[in-house]
């Protein structure tokens, strides 16, 4: 079916069913998400034997080179006009790109070397860049008015948590099967997603036709363009608040296991539990600050979340050991606030990239979303590569992680500094400008 044929009309609304086969591939980018950033680390480090600092160096730096690679692939996107779509050659051709290097990574054996894990972490970060811009800057356009964007990217984040949520109930299961075995778990989780990643891909790409927006509106990204996009206010803030976000959320998941199993006292499965839990209110917390957002605003829901956000770290930073009920109800009012990190800044910039076509003429979503998906990666690459770096520069032996001198700095990690950054995100939103169209 030719792409005229099968497109929507600017007005057209998404049906819930359609989203939904659209958004399963929000819960696999959110599911290999969250286990590139808490538990592939601690993996390389602990299953693996690799030094800590290795291991943090190696997500940093691939981390800030794939940064580049974003801004590449976001005017390539821009610039790309097929019969067959924009987005969906793109979302496509993420699937191989994906599946090898996690099947690498995530089968990875002890012996497996820190240049190892540099390839196969370039390679699957590319995949990432690749389903992540095409995908977002898709869903962005499936509606053409705020109100609408707020429901479309609702959808979205609740699959996303949806993502988290299924991976993360994943490892204690399989914690508990092979507790003799700490990369179990791991290792399957890494085959699930070699299998879910293409299937989600095929699934959206099947159900959904793509907005077809004129031909004027597809344009070469010129080096001018990428400082222009950065010279708008709201750009400039969004991007600074998503990378406070992600780094706040990044450093504190990067010693999540750490800081449970060790000072907290519980065993690996309790800890993945934990997680498991805060994920599980974040289903609560995405309809919250959608209705939140439609009462008083996207950048005043998001400064709300934030400081909530920040409110909550503090406590899990302040919990006793061996206190699972009293743990377990911090982490999971802290995990009212995690839809704000992908959900808000998201449904903003696809507002952005609306003012900006209506006030230039051509489209920037895949360079807008370039930005984002840019200050999420370097945030997180240095979360985990920051904190692992402090870790081993005090002596830190993840072996040893209940030793009561590691207490202050694990602490410290897990929420004071998080909650410093989380303060960053709501000083950000504080007069940020309106960017609502009409549509």
């Amino acid at each position: 079916m030719a792409i005229r044929e099968e497109a929507m009309s600017t007005g057209a609304r998404v049906g819930g069913a359609k989203l939904a086969a659209f958004s399963v591939t929000a819960l696999a980018i959110q599911a290999l998400a969250t286990l590139l950033i808490v538990f592939l680390p601690e993996f390389y480090a602990n299953t693996i034997g690799l030094p800590v600092g290795a291991v943090g160096t190696a997500f940093m730096a691939v981390r800030a080179i794939d940064l580049v690679i974003d801004f590449v692939l976001g005017g390539l996107i821009d610039a790309t006009h097929t019969p067959w779509g924009r987005f969906r050659p793109w979302l496509l051709a993420s699937a191989p790109v994906l599946v090898v290097p996690i099947l690498m990574l995530f089968g990875a054996e002890r012996g497996a070397t820190t240049l190892y894990l540099w390839v196969w972490l370039l390679v699957v970060f590319l995949g990432f860049s690749m389903i992540v811009l095409s995908h977002l800057a898709w869903t962005a356009t499936l509606s053409s008015d705020p109100a609408g964007r707020t429901r479309v990217f609702a959808w979205w984040q609740v699959f996303a948590t949806a993502g988290q949520f299924s991976i993360l109930a994943l490892l204690p299961i399989v914690a508990r099967l092979y507790p003799d075995d700490p990369g179990a778990g791991v290792r399957a989780a890494g085959w699930v997603m070699a299998v879910l990643i293409p299937l989600a891909i095929l699934l959206a790409i099947s159900t959904v036709p793509e907005r077809v927006l004129p031909a004027r509106t597809h344009a070469r990204t010129s080096p001018r363009d990428y400082i222009a996009i950065f010279r708008q206010n709201a750009v400039l803030r969004l991007v600074l608040a998503d990378l406070a976000i992600a780094m706040s959320t990044g450093i504190a998941n990067a010693v999540a296991l750490f800081f449970y199993m060790g000072q907290l006292g519980f065993d690996r499965a309790v800890a993945s539990t934990l997680i498991l839990i805060s994920y599980a209110f974040a289903f609560i917390g995405t309809p919250l600050f959608a209705a939140l957002a439609g009462r008083v605003g996207k950048p005043r829901a998001l400064m709300i979340g934030a400081l909530a956000q920040a409110a909550f770290q503090i406590m899990v930073a302040l919990q006793p050991a061996n206190t699972f009920a009293l743990t377990a109800a911090t982490v999971a009012a802290l995990g009212l606030c995690i839809p704000i990190a992908w959900f808000l800044p998201r449904a903003m910039m696809a507002d952005v990239a609306d003012a900006t076509r209506a006030s230039t003429g051509v489209d920037r979503s895949g360079l807008l979303y370039a930005s984002l998906n840019g200050s999420m990666k370097l945030a997180l690459g240095l979360a985990v590569g920051l904190a692992f770096l402090l870790l081993e520069w005090t002596g830190f032996n993840p072996a040893n992680a209940a030793d009561p001198a590691y207490s202050l700095l694990l602490r410290l990690l897990v929420g004071g500094i998080p909650a410093l950054l989380s303060l960053a995100v709501a000083l950000c939103m504080y007069r940020y400008p309106d960017t609502r169209t009409a549509g």
